[in-house]
């Protein structure tokens, strides 16, 4: 009996999820981006003596509607008692929430008030944001520190696993590269200071770095250190990263090898028959940078794109374009707006791009009782 009551519910949950979807919204999961763009529309018994408790109810309406279109939990709940069901009951709770929204239309009856809006539905906080887009990276020249007391032949190789560095990272699928490999990154900074008094500024230029391009800095260390009878030495690559014509230090990350060169004995004779071969640690070395490298273009994928937006003839811009990835009607995030949809408790606002060109984008916001003048300088982050 117990297993029809449960088969019973199970066939009501469905029902309820069927009959749900036959309104005019569709319940349908989230899609891979964070965000999605729909439309919503909610109504409300007219109130003749208090129109804005009307207004007020149908907006709440059209914004529960529009979160639903997210994705929606259906719960069933039954009462039973003597092996029977005495009361049904289903809660449905969206799965997403509604970030912004816009107004379309407010329509009125001689029974009811109706709102359509124009919705971004969500989570903010969600962080997998990994997506495949142009990388544009400026190569620095690095450094390369060698302990003394490493071998020679150990020494020689670690020069060319820094050249192999820059080789892999060009040759990297989705990244663009402009190769400064002669130029060191803070003789850049000092050079853009004063440009006017600075010899390489004047016989070399200046290497123009766009908004949303990075700078990059590889390292390479090796260290001795004793493990297990073995003269062993850590191979350590970092990469220090700085994000756009401010050349802000974004992240520095390190990556380490430990290289099992030869048994360390008092005896030569030992040490060298015991010496691993060259070709064999070269080769470890180079699967270990290719590794390292493939870590660090992937972490760059999944930072998030922003940008620094500014208002020009009266246009809200961004200092990106589709060299940095971005694309036609591509969401944008701004926190920290005090927005008047006092419905929403948050201060996010909702952009998207309007017209995209090669290193600059124009943008609308989604709420249009904004001034675009509150918006300069703040900081917008794109969601794919």
């Amino acid at each position: 009996m117990n297993k029809i009551i449960l088969k019973f519910i199970d066939l009501y949950k469905i029902f309820i999820f069927i009959a749900l979807s036959t309104f005019n919204f569709d319940l349908y999961a989230q899609n891979k981006s964070n965000f999605k763009q729909v439309e919503a529309t909610g109504r409300s018994i007219l109130l003749p003596d208090n129109i804005e408790t009307s207004r007020k109810r149908a907006l709440e309406d059209a914004i529960y509607i529009a979160a639903l279109k997210g994705g929606a939990d259906i719960n069933g709940f039954s009462s039973i008692s003597s092996n029977t069901i005495i009361n049904d009951q289903s809660v449905v709770k969206p799965t997403n929430r509604v970030i912004d929204f816009k107004i379309l239309s407010e329509t009125q009856d001689k029974q009811y008030l109706t709102i359509k809006i124009r919705a971004v539905i969500g989570d903010e906080l969600s962080k997998n944001n990994c997506k495949i887009r142009p990388i544009n990276i400026n190569l620095f020249k690095g450094s390369i520190s060698v302990d003394t007391n490493v071998p020679s032949e150990l020494a020689r190789y670690t020069s060319l696993w820094y050249n192999k560095t820059y080789e892999i990272i060009s040759k990297f699928p989705n990244v663009n590269v402009n190769n400064f490999q002669n130029r060191l990154l803070n003789q850049i900074i000092k050079s853009s200071q004063n440009p006017s008094f600075d010899y390489n500024a004047i016989t070399k230029g200046i290497p123009t770095i766009q908004a949303g391009n990075y700078s990059l800095v590889p390292k390479i260390v090796i260290t001795k250190i004793y493990k297990n009878s073995f003269a062993n030495y850590l191979l350590s690559i970092s990469f220090d990263l700085y994000k756009g014509q401010n050349i802000k230090l974004d992240s520095s990350k390190s990556y380490n090898l430990l290289i099992n060169y030869q048994l360390d004995s008092k005896f030569q004779f030992i040490k060298n028959i015991s010496t691993m071969d060259m070709d064999i640690i070269d080769q470890n070395v180079t699967n270990h940078l290719s590794e390292a490298i493939n870590s660090f273009i992937s972490d760059i994928h999944c930072k998030p794109l922003e940008g620094k937006l500014t208002v020009n003839e009266g246009k809200l811009q961004v200092d990106l374009g589709s060299k940095q990835g971005l694309k036609q009607k591509q969401i944008g995030m701004v926190n920290g707006i005090k927005i008047q949809n006092s419905m929403l408790n948050n201060s996010i606002l909702i952009v998207h791009t309007e017209d995209v060109f090669d290193n600059y984008s124009t943008l609308l916001p989604l709420n249009d009782n904004i001034k675009l003048t509150n918006l300069n300088n703040k900081i917008v982050k794109f969601v794919e």
